[in-house]
Formats: C-alpha cells, structure tokens, sequence
C-alpha cells in the first residue's frame, strides 16, 4: 500500500429520515412514512419530538426539509434547545448547520461504541431548491445511482458531499499513482496567497471597491443610468472541465531568472509564480491579476488602472491569460513547480502523465449525464445536479482543508482559547465558539492545496479568456457592457455571442467547462449600482431564461 495514497472508504446506506420541519411528518431511507411523536398539546413538532420519532423509525440520521427555525444570533439556536433523554455532542451552527445527539438510555456519557443522531438539512446537499420529503428521498436515490453508475464500487453517499467526493477520488485514482504531499513551507505559501473567486461588481457606487487603482468600467456619473438589456452568464460544471492534467507534490522552487526561463520554455508547466507587474498603459478593462489586500485574509482587489503596480502570485494559466492580451510581468520573482509526471508502472522508469483528477471529474461528468437523462420530476432533476455540483465544488475545496471545524459550547468567555476569540459567538444565553478538530491520518492523505489551488487559478482564467478555439469569457465582452464578475459567472448588459449554443451560431458546445447563457431580460432596465440590485435582476433572468436570446439570434441569421 502506498504511503500517501487515499484509500477509500466501505459505506452502507445511511439510515435517513427525510422530516418536514414545520410538520414533523417523514419518510424514511426505505420509503416508510412516519408521523411525529409530539408530547403534550403542542400541534407542531420540537427537536425532541423529532430526534425521538427517529429514534422510533430506527432512523441514524434525520434530514429536514421545507422551512427551518430562525438561527439567530443573541437568541437561542434551535439545535441548541433543551432536548430531554437527549445528550448534546459537537454540534456545527454555521450554514449548513448539523446537530449531534446522544440517547441517554441507551448511550451512556463515555460509551466509545456511541454514535450521535444527525439532524442536519436537506440544503447541505441540494442548496436552494424547494424540496417536499419524498422528493428530497428522490434526489438522494437519483445522486446515489448515478454516481455508482459511473463507479460502481461507491456503494453509498456519505454524510457530505466533500466527504462523497473524496470517496469517489479515493476510487478513481490512476494506478501507481502515489501523490505526496507538497512541503509545508508550499503548503502554507498557498493558503496564504492562493484565492478562490474573481469576484468585483464594476459599476460605479457603493458596491464597488475603494481601492486606488481599481476604475469601474461603468459609471452612473456620466450620465448612464439605464441599460440595453441584461444578460446571465454561468460555467456549465465549471470545475470539471478543469481537472485536466493536473500536478501533485512534491514541488521545487526555482528563483528569479530560473522562474523566468520556466516560463519562457514551458508555458503549461503546472506552476505557481509570484510576479511583479504594471497595468499597461491605455488598458480599459477589469484587472487580470488578482492581489491579496495588505493585512487582510481573504479580501482581494484586481488592478485595472493603467500604471498601478503590485506584486501578486498567479497560476500558469492566469499568466497565459495576461501575456495573450498585453499583460507583462515586470520581474519573476520565483517560482513554485508541481510534479506532473509519475511512473508508468511499478518498477518501469518511463514517466506518463500523473492526472490526479482526469478520472474522477470524467466519473462525475457521467454521473451529470446519467441525472439528464432520468425520467424524473424538473425539481428532483435540479436537486440532484445541485447535488453533483456539491459534490465536485467542494471536493476541490476540500484539498485545501486543513481539517474540520465544530462548534465549542462554553459557560465563560473566559474559556475561549486566545486564538479562538474572534469566533465567539453568543445563543441566547450560550457561548460558543469554533475550533478545529485535529486531523487524522486518514484525513492527510487528501490534503493537497495543490490541486485545489491548480483548479482555482484555471477556473479563474477561463472566465477571463476561454480556448484558443473558442474564445469566449470577460475579456471577450466590450468593457461598457460588462457589469460584474462572480466567480463562474458574468453579468453583461447585452447576450455575448459566444454564449450561444452552437446550434444557435455560438461557441457553446455543451460541455463541462463551458460559459454559457443562463438567462437575459430585454430593457431598458435601471442600471444596477448594488450587488443587491445586479443579483435580483441575475434571480429574474434566471426565471425568464435564455429562449429569448435564441430566438433573436435565430432572427438575425435568417
């Protein structure tokens, strides 16, 4: 067995029941439904009744649907109240939330062979998406199949889709693939310099940043207050497309000229450089290259003002990006290459590609393909893609997890470690504070904030600039009408005609990586000066659609 390879887990089927929380009502994993055992007069179940009607149906795990108690802060959480017969474990009471149980009767405080009873929700797994129990049960059944259609060896879902996908990795690794860990020192670098998201809202006003070199690309100011139109553009299964040919440790730092020639002679070298750089002068678009803020952990800024400088980290990609539309590092300062190459077989000196993640991105693109072709209700369908879309997000997030978090109760704020205390937090009155659980070594084998960080920056340039043979992305959208940028998606005053699908004269193919057309609305339109205001009108476009953009462009090419 090989040092550093994952190896993947036996799972059952989870024990679930699916509860409507205002009613108490459920069905449970084998499709038995279930009244709630409500004590007193009471006509709506309380977290008691429902750990103890699940206790009554054999139940390991209590998923809820429909609308959930209030959580908010000051006042008492709802997986927090007084449970009677109930002992309280670790409980996490960020978004998603999941409670933990003990039944005093049967588990004893220090019996090891303890399990806890969940309650977590149904939107851990499919976000949003209005669900009633059975088609909660529905997806679930849906994701379970399709995923061990494309790999028959996963059995079952785990509790997380992280915990899922990690799963599916652990069985879809390449053979003779032993992918070490990178060096702490690298380990830390990423966390420290590697972001998830291009995220700016480029209009003028109050949602855009203050920072001195950052120029809005729309401004109220000049006497533009509405738009032509307003257009919804999102990555199709975005990371999937992305897992391509990745590197693993370990990884070797070249300095100065050596970074430089790095680059110079292998382009798509899997690497990480850190650069300096001035905006070139008449540049009119958003920032290319994204810089962390100074004393900040997690705030970014993207210089477009043409003769900013700054000093920045950025993925091969995102240098590609740059250099293909003006952008030039001033001065490499080094580099950070990951091994991209592994023995072709045990003993054999001849070196293949590693790809760490071809096979299991390949496996959830044809679990995706598996859930279109279902013949299922719309609401379970779009249940289970956000499910898949779940799966893989935070799979790829999870590389770079440096181990789990759980919710700490305390009488004191005298009992918060130091470190902790900017995570207190008060329920009514219950303090708590978050703290990390220590990793094991399990949980080791599938730290690698390489991969992540390679996903990041690859997602990150292909919304900027798509392929070579299909150029599409924010570059590809005249500056006066772009007016944010979300992560995976754009927000653009007319329909880009690369947006379209190719049947319709466009570049979009269908495939996983792709940006494509989510929805449009026909103007005039207020301009959206706020993020709140550009989401509500991203929330419309999303419910009108994009027929209307195929028909108009169906109508111009006849």
């Amino acid at each position: 067995m090989s040092a550093n390879r994952p190896q993947p887990y036996r799972v059952s089927e989870q024990k679930i029941l699916w509860v409507e929380a205002g009613t108490g009502y459920g069905v449970t994993w084998d499709g038995r439904r279930v009244s709630p055992v409500i004590r007193g007069r009471r006509k709506t179940p309380n977290l008691t009744d429902l750990l103890d009607t699940a206790y009554a149906a054999g139940a390991q795990r209590i998923m809820l649907t429909g609308r959930l108690p209030t959580a908010e802060p000051g006042r008492p959480h709802w997986l927090m109240a007084d449970t009677p017969g109930w002992r309280h474990g670790t409980h996490w009471l960020d978004t998603p939330p999941t409670g933990r149980y003990f039944h005093e009767a049967t588990q004893p405080e220090g019996d090891p062979r303890a399990r806890p009873l969940e309650v977590a929700t149904a939107a851990a797994w499919f976000g949003s998406t209005r669900l009633g129990i059975h088609q909660a049960r529905a997806a679930w059944d849906l994701v379970a199949a399709a995923l061990r259609r494309s790999e028959p060896k996963l059995t079952a879902l785990m509790k997380s889709p992280a915990a899922t996908g990690q799963n599916l990795w652990a069985l879809s690794m390449p053979a003779n693939l032993d992918p070490a860990p990178v060096d702490d020192d690298v380990a830390e670098e990423i966390h420290r310099t590697s972001g998830q998201h291009h995220i700016e809202h480029l209009v003028a006003g109050p949602s855009f940043t203050d920072h001195p070199d950052c120029v809005p690309l729309i401004d109220p100011a000049q006497g533009r207050d509405s738009i032509e139109g307003f257009a919804y553009l999102d990555g199709r299964f975005m990371y999937a497309g992305l897992c391509n040919e990745l590197a693993v440790g370990p990884a070797r730092r070249l300095r100065g000229i050596d970074a430089h020639y790095l680059f110079e002679e292998s382009p798509y070298a899997p690497a990480r450089y850190l650069i300096r750089f001035t905006v070139p002068p008449g540049w009119t678009h958003l920032g290319v290259w994204g810089v962390k803020v100074p004393g900040s952990t997690s705030e970014w800024y993207w210089p477009n003002r043409p003769g900013a400088t700054a000093e920045t980290w950025v993925d091969a990609a995102e240098l590609r990006v740059g250099l293909a539309h003006g952008w030039r590092p001033d001065t490499f300062v080094e580099a950070v290459q990951f091994t991209a190459k592994k023995p072709a077989m045990r003993g054999d000196t001849r070196l293949v590609a590693a790809r760490p993640l071809d096979t299991f991105a390949e496996r959830l693109q044809n679990a995706r393909e598996a859930v279109e072709i279902a013949q299922v209700e719309d609401a379970v369908k779009d249940a289970a893609r956000t499910a898949l879309r779940a799966v893989l997000l935070e799979t790829i997030g999870a590389f770079a997890s440096r181990g789990r978090r759980s919710t700490v109760t305390v009488s004191s704020t005298f009992e918060v470690p130091e470190q902790y205390q900017h995570s207190i937090r008060m329920w009514g009155n219950r303090i708590t504070y978050q703290a990390p659980s220590p990793a094991t070594e399990r949980q080791r084998q599938f730290y690698h904030p390489e991969l992540a960080a390679q996903v990041w920056g690859r997602a990150r340039a292909r919304v900027l600039d798509g392929t070579k043979a299909a150029p599409s992305g924010a570059l590809h959208v005249a500056p006066h009408q772009l007016i944010g940028i979300n992560g995976d998606a754009l927000y653009t005053t007319t329909v880009p005609t690369w947006a379209l699908p190719t049947a319709h004269g466009g570049a979009d193919d269908g495939r996983a990586g792709k940006l494509r057309l989510k929805g449009v609305l026909d103007g005039p339109l207020p301009l959206p000066v706020t993020r709140a205001q550009r989401d509500a009108l991203m929330h419309r476009a999303e419910t009108a659609g994009p027929a209307a953009a195929w028909q108009s462009s169906d109508e111009v090419s006849a």
